[in-house]
């Protein structure tokens, strides 16, 4: 087996990389370079142990660590420096002298060094030690360090090697414990092919290699003041937050204070706390009508509305942020500062930023106007098309004169080094703050003082899911939790219509892999392509993103990629990597012909292919459903690439699909008509049906001459569906009104109907063309009559109705039957009826309906209704549903109409930072239930638990502080009951759980 060296770039998390070094721990590091240089000259003449007790452990606890020497094992075998955590160790290091024949080397791998270290991991797995990181070997300047994961994969599975140790365990074995003869083993497995064959890789033409990160501290040790550049990589290697793997990648996307805080107080809002929920409200500043954004616009309104800001604030703020991203694409895609745009020497005024965002970015090359962003891309989005709400207000007819005060803990520093103070005018301000944060294409080799923090898509998910939920405050779900919920129900879902396709019995992906045939490539794509997956309360839009994530996963794993590379999805980032694990980066290319232009390509049209095809969204709140639009397209602008190659001065940027129609807004609780409602007796069903799955097809493909016209004729249709149904449900009711309506109109004319703000009741009216007089006693009582009538049919309108039943032509066959989606996965709003009663008033006649309830068991209903049989359902939700006496008949459904998977209670674990709320994720499949079945059920036991408790939950690792069990439930003895599952209630049962591993509910 040989050596395999991974730059640090590719061996450390990217997020991580990017974290920001504070000064005062890069001098701290110096210091115990210098201080670990001195004490190695002063014991570089003693043995091996002196130098690790002297120099090694002294260097670490420097830096924090907790150490202990000689940690020993069986056979007298002891860990030379072990690096420990809450009484664990976390990383092995083996120490060898300089010049050793024993130790590692690139050249020589399959050393003592290894073996010793071989040994000392497989032991601490024996004892149940989960909280390995690091296997570290040195000579005391050359360090080989490697993830555990790699000895996890290697050895610890690996048949071979757990035979050997068993051996070496053994009493009754040659080894009988005997150190050397598990090393002489260790050196005959690691070169016999046996042992190279058995072990997994990602290519059948792979050679197993050991890989790791190679660091020589010599040169940096030698030098006086070696620079920043040198000195980043072995700081952020030697930081506890790698070795000890604290540094936690979900960190990454979880909200940025310093970035949320000032860019609220640019907006001129602020966080309020009321009824123990924070909330966005106007700020003190705005109040004041200094400069905000807030300001600026309420001083051009009529009068103060503060849901028209927001609106026109969130509009305006996803531009200038997706813009944000472009000029980090085209500055990392051509390693060219000079084209950054976003700035106040460019835009120096508003009328300049309505300019770049209808005259320019909204506009095809040949139908511009002369303009010194000519250089950029058109984008095809309705992004920057004018909104109706821009006819209120539009963003150059806000004042330039305005000034504001940097905010008091501002990130913007001076010259000097120290937090800017005064007044400066709000672009400027703007432009500025956002311009002091890496929106993914700063120089990773910029000195201490210039660096900046990294702002993820995530983390902007995360700002707009706050800005989002102002009434209600928000919820915003972690990166590991929801890419851990799509990963396991995407996968069933794939497993099920691959299995069923293909004939096969496949039990997880990489079975499956080894199933198919190469030659059915275009078939697989299609299947996947008909997968259909939902979040009926999709926010902003984070479950989606997931999900496109997954389901690129799963097109790598499956191997439908045609060109040649690696995919790996960490915290919602994907990382693409060459054979040679290096990593690939997309930069404007020459030819069409450059392997990165390819890869990026067609990771450009998977993930397009994904967003058309696979992912939907319906949200009540039409802010959310923006910002769902445009995590999608940030996720494609990602992999946009540059069509042509002959123009050096224009940035041609492959064009934004129309993924907008996938993402709708509505009350996805409320709607007229049932998805089992017949179309079949409606006149040309399918003629009509075909048209209407070509023309959306035609809208998001852009094959149009012009885009509102087919918009236009898409409403058409679905308006026709619905007026369909509408007379076809109330058809005696409509006549009936239709008929008072015109007796009113011959009587009394339009009188009081033309005031009404209700367009579709206006429209049962007339006009009289005569004049003459009335009694408007008599027809103020009838015209109230009337609308009494209507609201008797029309009643929903009120509360935005959302008709599952042909909303999504993706979901209906050709004869216009309901199909349903393979999958509803969310993270659906909690509110108790006592706290808004009036959001529960049209949800009364749902089968999850009744007293003391909360609105997401509504969901659950609703996902049961609009999934196909066998489909699943995944959401994470308050975790007391299952004894709590308001989800009863929530119980019963689940129960009776589907089978429990999987049950995942975080109990005191609060996965949402901003709320004390217990939740669980839950996992069900659509399905008439077996009489008994078994299901997962985990939970977290201890009072006081960490993120590591919660990822051990996920990867269903037991440790002292959760219980994983499998649950045998007979679901008909639980109908009108609670359901209960910790150990402590069936205390006389613990010891057959522990035995079995099972836990019978009967």
């Amino acid at each position: 087996m040989k050596f395999e060296a991974i730059d640090e770039k590719e061996f450390l998390n990217p997020y991580y990389r990017k974290k920001p070094i504070l000064e005062a721990e890069l001098n701290e590091f110096i210091k115990a370079l210098k201080d670990y240089k001195t004490s190695l000259e002063n014991n570089l003449k003693n043995n091996e142990d002196s130098l690790v007790a002297n120099a090694l452990s002294k260097f670490f606890e420097n830096l924090h660590f907790e150490c202990e020497i000689k940690s020993i094992h069986k056979g007298n075998s002891g860990i030379d420096l072990a690096l420990k955590k809450d009484k664990q160790i976390q990383v092995i290091i083996e120490a060898k002298l300089p010049h050793s024949k024993e130790f590692f080397s690139q050249s020589k791998p399959n050393c003592k060094a290894l073996h010793e270290c071989i040994l000392y991991y497989l032991c601490e797995r024996k004892a149940l030690n989960s909280s390995l990181k690091h296997i570290i070997i040195t000579d005391f300047y050359r360090f080989y360090i490697f993830k555990a994961d790699l000895f996890e994969e290697l050895f610890n599975k690996n048949k071979y090697f757990k035979e050997a140790f068993e051996n070496f365990e053994s009493k009754n074995s040659l080894f009988k414990g005997n150190t050397d003869e598990f090393y002489k083993e260790c050196e005959k497995l690691l070169s016999s092919e046996k042992y190279l064959d058995s072990i997994t890789r990602k290519d059948l033409f792979d050679e197993p290699s050991l890989k790791g990160v190679f660091i020589d501290l010599k040169p940096i040790l030698e030098q006086e003041k070696p620079s920043f550049s040198k000195l980043k990589p072995v700081f952020k290697i030697f930081h506890k937050d790698f070795l000890l793997s604290e540094f936690n990648p979900n960190d990454a996307n979880l909200l940025n204070n310093a970035f949320y805080k000032e860019l609220l107080y640019i907006l001129g809002l602020c966080e309020s706390k009321q009824n123990s929920k924070l909330i966005i409200a106007k700020s003190q500043e705005s109040e004041e009508e200094q400069g905000t954004f807030y300001t600026a616009i309420n001083s051009k309104l009529k009068e103060e509305n503060f849901e028209t800001i927001l609106k026109l604030l969130i509009l305006w703020l996803n531009r200038i942020l997706f813009l944000k991203l472009i000029e980090s694409n085209l500055v990392r895609f051509n390693d060219d500062k000079n084209l950054k745009f976003l700035n106040f020497k460019k835009i120096p005024d508003f009328d300049k930023l309505s300019e770049l965002f209808f005259e320019v970015l909204a506009k095809e090359k040949s139908t511009r106007k002369k303009s010194e962003f000519a250089y950029l891309p058109y984008l095809n989005s309705s992004l920057f098309e004018k909104q109706s709400i821009e006819n209120t207000l539009e963003i150059s007819s806000l004042s330039n004169d305005l000034k504001l005060f940097y905010y008091k803990n501002t990130v913007l520093k001076d010259d000097k080094c120290k937090a800017k103070k005064g007044q400066v005018g709000l672009l400027e301000y703007l432009f500025e703050f956002l311009d002091s944060f890496d929106f993914g294409s700063d120089d990773e080799q910029s000195e201490i003082l210039s660096q900046k923090e990294l702002i993820s898509s995530s983390v902007l998910g995360n700002v707009f899911e706050k800005l989002n939920g102002y009434k209600e405050g928000s919820f915003y779900t972690p990166s590991f939790i929801t890419s851990y919920m799509c990963k396991e129900s995407i996968t069933k879902v794939v497993l099920d219509k691959f299995n069923a396709q293909f004939d096969l019995d496949a039990k997880d992906i990489s079975e499956l892999r080894k199933s198919l045939r190469k030659e059915d490539k275009k078939a697989q794509k299609e299947l996947l392509n008909s997968i259909k997956i939902c979040d009926p309360a999709v926010g902003s839009g984070h479950f989606l993103v997931s999900a496109l994530n997954v389901m690129l996963s799963i097109y790598d794993e499956l191997n439908l990629f045609d060109e040649e590379f690696y995919l790996e999805v960490q915290n919602d980032e994907i990382l693409i990597t060459g054979r040679k694990g290096e990593f690939i980066e997309y930069k404007r290319p020459s030819t069409p012909k450059d392997k990165a232009h390819l890869i990026q390509q067609e990771l450009f049209h998977t993930k397009k292919d994904i967003i058309e095809n696979n992912l939907f969204g319906v949200d009540i709140n039409p802010n959310s459903c923006e910002i769902t639009k445009l995590r999608l397209w940030i996720e494609l602008l990602k992999h946009s690439f540059y069509q042509s190659f002959d123009d050096e001065t224009y940035h041609d940027l492959k064009t934004l699909p129309n993924i907008d129609i996938n993402i709708k807004c509505g009350n996805s609780l409320v709607s007229y008509f049932e998805t089992g409602k017949s179309l079949s007796h409606y006149p040309n069903i399918k003629e009509r049906m075909s048209k209407y799955k070509r023309i959306v097809k035609d809208y998001k493909e852009g094959f149009y001459t012009d885009k509102n016209l087919i918009a236009k004729e898409i409403k058409n249709l679905q308006e026709s569906f619905k007026n369909f149904c509408l007379k076809d449900k109330f058809n005696k009711e409509i006549k009936q009104l239709t008929n008072g309506a015109n007796e009113y109109s011959k009587k009394y004319g339009d009188f009081l109907a033309d005031e009404h703000h209700d367009e579709k009741f206006k429209s049962f009216f007339s006009k009289n063309m005569f004049e003459f007089s009335f009694d408007e006693k008599v027809a103020i009582k009838e015209f109230a009559n009337l609308k009494k009538e209507y609201d008797n049919i029309f009643n929903l309108e009120s509360n935005h109705p959302f008709e599952w039943r042909f909303e999504f032509p993706e979901i209906l066959d050709d004869d216009g039957n309901f199909k349903g989606f393979d999958l509803i996965i969310g993270n659906p709003p909690y509110i108790k009826e006592a706290e808004n009663k009036e959001l529960f008033t049209n949800t009364k006649k749902l089968r999850t309906y009744q007293g003391k309830m909360d609105i997401w068991y509504h969901f659950v209903g609703r996902g049961f209704d609009i999934l196909k049989n066998n489909g699943y359902l995944a959401f994470i939700a308050t975790n007391n549903w299952v004894t709590n006496s308001g989800a009863k008949k929530l119980r019963n459904i689940v129960l009776e109409e589907s089978q429990i998977l999987s049950l995942v209670d975080f109990s005191s674990f609060m996965v949402f930072d901003s709320a004390s709320i217990q939740t669980m994720i839950m996992s069900f499949q659509k399905t008439k239930p077996p009489k008994n079945y078994e299901f997962h059920f985990a939970k977290i036991t201890t009072q006081t638990p960490i993120y590591e408790d919660a990822l051990s939950l996920l990867k269903n690792e037991k440790t002292q502080n959760n219980e994983i069990l499998s649950i045998n439930l007979t679901p008909k003895k639980f109908i009108d009951k609670t359901l209960n599952f910790t150990k402590s209630d069936y205390e006389e049962l613990f010891n057959k759980i522990q035995k079995y591993g099972k836990f019978y509910l009967e």
